[in-house]
């Protein structure tokens, strides 16, 4: 069977309802939608994080995000973005163009003092 799958990206302390309600009854509902297409539907939904056990906060940071973006590439272009009012993570200068090389912005595209959100 296929499988269709759909990134679900939000900061870690918000949205535990509604990405409940999507693993759950919303994935539950699409499967059923898609059964007869022999398809069904995988949540990717990292809020319950990435390893990072015997490692510094540095490489941590680094993997977190590395992770990710393998994640969103493999369920591009099915990408949920829950936008509230709260701001996730936000790497040092260093890392900010680390992850927006990683992610193919362009290099003279400003990116320090942004969040990094979808990191689950």
């Amino acid at each position: 069977m296929a499988v269709v799958s759909v990134f679900v990206s939000s900061t870690f302390r918000d949205f535990h309802a509604e990405r409940d309600v999507l693993v759950g009854a919303v994935r539950e509902r699409l499967d059923e939608s898609l059964r007869d297409l022999g398809c069904r539907v995988e949540i990717i939904d990292l809020r319950w994080g990435v390893d990072t056990v015997g490692v510094d906060e540095e490489e941590a940071a680094r993997r977190v995000v590395d992770v990710c973006l393998q994640q969103v590439a493999r369920a591009r272009p099915l990408f949920v973005g829950l936008v509230g009012d709260r701001v996730g993570y936000i790497p040092d200068g260093a890392h900010a163009r680390w992850v927006a090389d990683q992610a193919g912005v362009p290099a003279d595209q400003r990116v320090e003092g942004m969040s990094v959100v979808g990191a689950g």
